[in-house]
């Protein structure tokens, strides 16, 4: 019985390094698909010298280190040398992605609160006693309870973390990998162009930079588009275990009429809070276009093409809302 305990958390160890390093090693099987395969550089050759048993074995310094165990610690080196990579790559990864989110955030244009509907937020919005507040005060709100609800540690908890991660981890670890390795790739051509590795595959330098950057960038769009929406799932996530916990039982027993109202002040915050995220987005476009075509606007007809150029987007953008406030005027 105790082998088979064994075994199994055996495996549930190597399932465990497993679900942490996956994207990590999808990652370099993509970098060796990118570098090898669609850019077609040429693999390295190792000059690896010949190497004699038997003179090797007659060596007085391997009898020595044989006799003293010392020549068993050098099969720990390969495992050692990977530590220390996956460390090196584990940090830088992450330092380039903190500089990415420095340079580059999320964008706060986007409405973050589009996954959300009024039933959803109706338990949270009835734990305020006044009836004036708007969607930063549920969320100070919802910051308030997670720490009640996180000290509990239900399976929803769990759960709403495990969601977070899913959303936002690989996505970071791919992102951090790829800026490491365009990082590296470019230092290699930089600091040792005179390696005859480097000058025969010369040409192989600027489509390497363009996939990774593309890749890169792919996977920054991911995470901002992640962290975008953690405040949604948080809110999400409070109304739910606010409803569910026998303590606020009291809080939401409220009259039809206050819950009408409650209701009604939520669907005018959303709608507001899209309005905004239209508008903004409309306004930041058509400066983009009026910037990008101001020169033509003082040639005559050819001004007027930036004001073409900008309908179709503002007609999109306001479409979608009108859906958006149709929605919420039938939940």
């Amino acid at each position: 019985m105790s082998t088979l305990s064994d075994v199994q958390a055996l495996y549930g160890s190597v399932q465990d390094t497993w679900t942490k390093s996956r994207a990590h090693v999808i990652a370099h099987l993509v970098l060796a698909g990118v570098v090898f395969g669609i850019c077609g550089a040429t693999i390295p050759e190792l000059a690896v010298p010949a190497i004699d048993p038997k003179q090797v074995s007659d060596n007085g310094w391997f009898k020595l280190a044989k006799d003293t165990g010392i020549v068993y610690v050098f099969f720990v080196v390969p495992l050692l040398l990977l530590a220390a990579y996956a460390a090196l790559l584990r940090a830088g990864g992450q330092l380039f992605v903190f500089m990415t989110m420095v340079v580059l955030p999320p964008s706060p244009r986007e409405n973050r609160h589009r996954l959300l509907t009024p039933p959803t937020l109706e338990p949270l919005a009835l734990t305020f006693e006044k009836s004036d507040f708007d969607l930063n005060d549920l969320q100070k709100k919802a910051s308030e309870l997670v720490l009640k609800y996180q000290s509990r540690k239900s399976g929803q908890w769990e759960s709403f973390q495990e969601t977070i991660n899913k959303l936002t981890k690989n996505a970071q670890v791919y992102l951090g990998d790829f800026l490491f390795f365009l990082f590296v790739w470019v230092a290699l051509f930089k600091l040792l162009p005179q390696t005859s590795w480097v000058q025969t595959n010369e040409g192989c330098f600027w489509p390497v930079v363009l996939v990774l950057s593309v890749l890169a960038w792919f996977a920054w769009f991911r995470v901002s588009r992640a962290i975008a929406i953690v405040p949604s799932l948080l809110l999400m996530y409070v109304s739910m275990e606010i409803r569910a916990d026998p303590d606020m039982k009291i809080t939401l027993d409220v009259s039809e009429e206050k819950r009408e109202s409650v209701t009604q002040k939520l669907e005018e915050l959303l709608v507001k809070q899209q309005e905004r995220a239209v508008s903004r987005a409309v306004i930041t476009w058509f400066h983009h276009v009026q910037s990008r075509f101001g020169q033509e606007n003082t040639r005559g007809r050819r001004g007027n093409a930036g004001s073409w150029l900008a309908l179709p987007f503002t007609l999109q953008k306001w479409s979608s809302f009108l859906m958006g406030q149709r929605a919420l005027q039938h939940v």
